[in-house]
């Protein structure tokens, strides 16, 4: 980690500055990076954090998690009762991603000056959000430049959110703060799959699935429906999962997500050889099949369907497990604690 904030410091930092803060007394904050020459961004703040940070020199606080987040909590009056300041400027989530509240930001760091300074909400994925726009619209700085930015800092989920609003940026077409939804329907974004899944930025103040804990969820893939791109409507809902689950700031290694496909979902992952010899075109599911077992999703196919349905296994798409059955297979990961989704 010390290594992390030193790359960090070198990155962001002007030649002549140096960092005056103890870092490594913050290692155990989530996700921190050093902004040399006095700014540190990091995830979630509690009780046992508080004297640490003034052990490490930190002096101003900029919190931009909402008080319902942590219910059992006061980080206000614990900071203040360690002799730092504290300012809270409540971001929620996309909804909150307003020039207003980049400005906002800037301000409260103008108001820190020189003095040693944390922001942070619960990932720093908000701090990171915020300061790629506060990059592009307040200095300046080119799109591909202030996602760059943003990510030193912490952005994750809410990258396709950030891009969104450079890219109206960039078109002449950013409105000062993002489609509310008594406007009009917000556009979807694509978090960690990108060719389908599409799912809607929602405000944290509503109930998230916990981001520190494992997920182990089976979809029964079985019907031939498929979506107007004519990818198979399963696959598309497994995209969809894979999506919401990035959105809440879980991890892919703790969503372990398995697609069974047979009966009539059989052809969907056949390889796109077979299925242009089948069909006539190649497969519309072959770029969504390498794009999920990429992201860590176990795509399985019953071997009695594809006898059944005249295929061989050189037949079918590489990424794709073959199983004896999906009858089997699905009584395998449902003993192993995977939740079904019909």
């Amino acid at each position: 980690m010390r290594l992390l904030a030193f790359i960090l410091f070198v990155a962001c930092a002007p030649a002549s500055a140096s960092c005056v803060l103890e870092g490594k007394i913050l290692d155990s904050l989530p996700n921190m990076s050093c902004h040399a020459p006095n700014l540190v961004a990091a995830g979630r703040v509690g009780s046992a954090d508080i004297a640490r940070l003034k052990a490490a020199g930190i002096r101003f606080v900029i919190d931009l998690s909402e008080d319902s987040e942590t219910p059992a909590f006061d980080e206000a009056t614990a900071i203040r009762a360690a002799g730092i300041e504290y300012r809270n400027l409540p971001i929620d989530g996309a909804a909150g991603l307003t020039s207003a509240h980049v400005t906002e930001l800037d301000r409260l760091i103008a108001e820190a000056g020189n003095q040693p300074t944390l922001i942070h909400c619960a990932s720093s994925n908000r701090v990171g959000a915020l300061m790629a726009l506060r990059a592009a619209s307040l200095h300046g700085e080119s799109s591909q430049a202030a996602i760059a930015i943003g990510k030193s800092w912490g952005l994750k989920s809410l990258e396709p959110v950030v891009q969104q609003q450079l890219a109206m940026r960039d078109a002449g077409t950013y409105k000062a703060t993002p489609i509310s939804p008594k406007e009009e329907k917000p556009m979807l974004v694509y978090p960690r799959i990108k060719t389908a899944g599409g799912v809607y930025a929602l405000a944290t103040s509503v109930t998230m699935p916990a981001a520190d804990h494992e997920y182990r969820l089976v979809i029964d893939a079985t019907s031939g429906e498929v979506t107007e791109a004519g990818i198979n409507r399963r696959l598309e809902i497994a995209a969809r999962a894979v999506n919401l689950y990035a959105l809440a700031g879980v991890r892919a290694d703790q969503l372990k997500l398995a697609v069974v496909i047979h009966g009539k979902a059989t052809p969907a992952v056949l390889a796109d050889v077979s299925y242009q010899k089948k069909f006539g075109k190649p497969n519309p599911n072959t770029a969504l099949i390498a794009e999920l077992h990429k992201a860590g999703v176990r795509i399985s196919l019953c071997g009695q369907a594809m006898i059944h349905a005249g295929f061989t296994m050189s037949d079918v798409h590489e990424d794709v497990r073959i199983e004896l059955s999906a009858m089997t297979t699905l009584a395998e990961l449902q003993a192993d604690g995977y939740q079904l989704i019909p």
